[in-house]
């Protein structure tokens, strides 16, 4: 939401002002009611990381951030870019997203040049539906926690495709690991631009981890008394690749304990390339009287 305008097309999510050589500010809509969506927020610091690196084939590799207050969807968020260092291969950018004097998020983030080296990944799982198979809807149930559709400004599905595989059961047990998959996307062409490429899929990369870390305890979604919020968020880079193309999200969750749950992921292209990591541990701790 800009200037109290619904963001109709997904590359005015990642659009940002900047009023100083260092200094940006934006807008980001509901993740939950009067919630900002925290991928928006990462989305929008790296983007901001980003717009300060003057080589341009230095790509991002790595981000690593903190949410650490709520943000506000009423209000601009501003963006504060520091250069840790500007070395012969890598840059490094530390970036604070603050509202009303309070930092609510923090990402280092850091770029480098490609250059060559041994390679090995994973292989993509295999016997996995095509994307056109199962639609989910956005939001997800657990995003509107009690509110409707019309409460919040979420991206739906004209613009985010999300096709989780079998949502509607919890993750059973198999082989000692709790395991899903889905295919993501945006849902309209974005420009070539490494850098949104990059914050589109730090965007896409927020949509199912806590759900994925709850998705073993069924029901727990629904619990009221379950207090449910993302605390940090890292994410590696290790191809370019196109977040407007479908990608297959392999998900697990190792572990929750006091509190706490953690998911990962892998992004794969349709080829089975491997492009890009994510971890996030996540708050699901029982609400304090």
């Amino acid at each position: 939401m800009t200037g109290g305008t619904f963001q109709t097309h997904f590359a005015d999510r990642m659009d940002l002002l900047q009023v100083d050589r260092d200094i940006f500010t934006g807008h980001c809509h509901s993740g939950s009611p009067l919630r900002a969506y925290g991928g928006q927020i990462a989305a929008q610091s790296l983007m901001a990381a980003g717009r300060t690196v003057d080589d341009e084939l230095r790509r991002v590799h790595s981000l690593h951030g903190y949410f650490l207050r709520p943000g506000h969807t009423k209000e601009s968020i501003t963006y504060l870019v520091d250069r840790p260092r500007d070395g012969g291969s890598f840059s490094t950018r530390f970036v604070r997203a603050v509202q009303n004097g309070e930092t609510i998020f923090m990402m280092t983030a850091s770029f480098a040049l490609d250059d060559e080296g041994p390679r090995h990944q994973f292989a993509a799982p295999d016997n996995v539906q095509p994307p056109e198979v199962t639609n989910v809807p956005i939001p997800l149930p657990e995003h509107l926690n009690g509110a409707t559709l019309s409460e919040l400004d979420y991206p739906d599905s004209h613009i985010i495709g999300l096709r989780m595989l079998d949502a509607e059961h919890a993750i059973p047990l198999v082989d000692g690991r709790y395991e899903r998959a889905a295919w993501v996307r945006i849902e309209e062409p974005l420009p070539d631009d490494p850098i949104i490429q990059a914050c589109a899929l730090t965007y896409l990369s927020d949509l199912t981890m806590v759900s994925t870390a709850l998705a073993p305890h069924s029901g727990a979604s629904s619990r009221p008394d379950l207090m449910l919020a993302s605390i940090d968020h890292a994410m590696w880079f290790h191809a370019a690749t196109r977040a407007d193309h479908w990608l297959l999200f392999a998900q697990d969750t190792p572990v929750a304990n006091n509190g706490h749950g953690i998911a990962r992921g892998l992004f794969f292209d349709e080829q089975g390339l491997l492009v890009a990591s994510v971890v996030q541990e996540s708050l699901m701790r029982t609400r304090r009287a």
